[in-house]
């Protein structure tokens, strides 16, 4: 192995370590000698690769919000129409959140309360997710997809609240099990109401219903004599 692929594999270890030690003692509590025996390293190595906690608190996002960005821009110009793009981010946010709750509870326990973290290049990766959902409500509003006085800004925070709820209430209560299984009822509750109605319409008749309609009226006409008073004349 190559001196820099030891180096990128030391630092993923020692990221991960630190998202453990984080998880089970609290950031606060945590220290980076905690964190350098958790990982296999010597304290003074490992401030080769960070010179403060803060910053080793910062990388983790990073590195899990890497390959979801990668997968999210591979996949984004093959889905066609804002509510299919929608879906898929609403889905990948659940995805990423329920099968690495360690960091879903980094995420929301320490960084969303941590102003600091907004400052950083890290934030910047968050905010590429985020601002990509807000990009394609406001692409469903232009093409008429959505109603025209959609507030874009307060659908996404209407979505990322929810996915942020959902995910708290696993962390705290174990519930819901399984987060991605949301992914249509958030989309279509949120979204439906904001849906432009179509325009167009059709009129589907069902030739045996009108059959015995048309049945059913004679018979009352019938009865009341009106038919067979016709008749006589």
């Amino acid at each position: 192995m190559a001196r820099n692929d030891i180096k990128i594999a030391r630092k993923d270890n020692i990221i991960d370590s630190a998202l453990q030690v984080f998880a089970e003692k609290g950031y606060a509590d945590a220290t980076m000698t905690d964190i350098a025996k958790k990982a296999g390293v010597s304290t003074p190595a490992l401030y080769e690769y960070f010179k403060t906690k803060e910053d080793l608190l910062f990388a983790i996002p990073e590195k899990f919000m890497e390959e979801p960005i990668r997968i999210m821009e591979y996949v984004a110009p093959y889905l066609r129409g804002a509510e299919a793009k929608i879906r898929s981010i609403v889905q990948g946010y659940l995805t990423i959140y329920d099968s690495n709750p360690l960091y879903a509870s980094l995420v929301m326990l320490e960084l969303k309360t941590n102003r600091k973290f907004l400052k950083t290049k890290t934030y910047g990766m968050v905010r590429k997710v985020s601002g990509a959902l807000l990009e394609v409500i406001k692409e469903g509003i232009k093409d008429g997809t959505f109603k025209e006085n959609t507030d874009a800004f307060l659908i996404r925070s209407m979505i990322l609240g929810t996915i942020e709820h959902l995910c708290i209430r696993k962390l705290l209560l174990g519930e819901p099990k399984n987060l991605p299984q949301y992914t249509d009822a958030i989309v279509d509750t949120i979204i439906n109401s904001i849906k432009k109605e179509s325009k167009n319409f059709s009129i589907n008749l069902n030739v045996n219903d009108l059959i015995t309609q048309k049945i059913e009226t004679a018979d009352n006409l019938e009865n009341k004599g009106i038919i067979e008073s016709k008749r006589k004349k």
